[in-house]
């Protein structure tokens, strides 16, 4: 009897670690990558909803957003005026349409739906001292998927 009772715990210890060990295997949000001249930085989305259901602000708090646009904790991506930058994004991304918004400004009429976009900044333009926000942002404004947040910087020439 008393083997039946350790068989019975170790089955059921068992099927707690691989519970555990599924639980750990989440899939990963998709990626986006920003280059500039001969860098490019890669990020996962800050927030993604897998579905084709909008993102809550439950999911990607607002202070996360602010937080990213004011540069803090974003990835950045030093910039020369006149530099081209192109953007890259999964293929999940593309397919949910997906806009650049620089400086809270959207560069493009409606959501692109092609997993790559580039243009240049302006030449006569400088980047102010403290960066200039970059955003991807996944389908629309009535159903946002997902945020990439990134900062662009001032390069040294």
């Amino acid at each position: 009897m008393r083997s039946r009772t350790v068989r019975t715990l170790l089955a059921g210890t068992g099927v707690v670690v691989a519970l555990a060990a599924l639980s750990g295997c989440t899939k990963p949000s998709p990626g986006a990558s920003v280059f500039s001249g001969t860098v490019a930085v890669n990020t996962e989305a800050m927030c993604w909803s897998d579905t084709a259901d909008a993102i809550d602000s439950h999911t990607c708090a607002e202070d996360m957003v602010a937080s990213a646009t004011s540069g803090k904790g974003a990835a950045s991506v030093a910039v020369v005026p006149g530099d081209v930058i192109g953007i890259s994004v999964d293929p999940a991304v593309a397919d949910a349409g997906w806009s650049p918004v620089i400086g809270g400004n959207p560069i493009v009429q409606a959501p692109l739906h092609s997993t790559y976009f580039r243009f240049t900044y302006p030449e006569l333009q400088p980047l102010p001292e403290g960066g200039l926000p970059l955003m991807i942002v996944a389908g629309d404004a009535n159903n946002m998927r997902g945020i990439w947040a990134y900062v662009l910087t001032p390069a040294s020439e």
